[in-house]
């Protein structure tokens, strides 16, 4: 089974708990590519980290150099700019293979995940 290639911006409530069960999913799963957070020193940051997952501040020039290699970007902030920049981003380096999955979306999906079922590998083709 192909894994689903994930970025995870911001580290608060909301993106702690989904790096915590993207980590219990396992990469066979979800690839974690990288994680973005502004504050370095931020405790969850020590978890990173230790799992050796790229962790930086400056998502644009990552995400930049990324490409189309990420198949969903997990926007965990509330911060309207990350969002708009997030849209700049696509439409400038012409990405239209990766999702970006908004907070309210990540809100609404959680409780619905279920660790023993297969992803969804190709949403055109949910039987892949």
């Amino acid at each position: 089974m192909k894994s689903v290639k994930v970025v995870l911006i911001g580290l608060g409530r909301g993106g702690r708990r989904f790096y915590e069960k993207f980590r219990l999913l396992g990469e066979d799963r979800i690839k974690r590519l990288a994680v973005f957070e502004t504050a370095f020193d931020y405790p969850p940051a020590d978890r990173i980290k230790r799992d050796h997952i790229p962790f930086c501040a400056h998502y644009k020039v990552a995400l930049t150099r990324l490409g189309t290699e990420k198949d969903i970007i997990r926007d965990a902030t509330t911060v309207p700019e990350v969002k708009n920049d997030l849209r700049h981003l696509f439409q400038k380096s012409g990405n239209h293979p990766t999702v970006l999955a908004p907070l309210a979306v990540s809100c609404l999906s959680w409780p619905i995940s279920d660790p023993r079922e297969e992803l969804v590998q190709d949403p055109k083709d949910p039987g892949t």
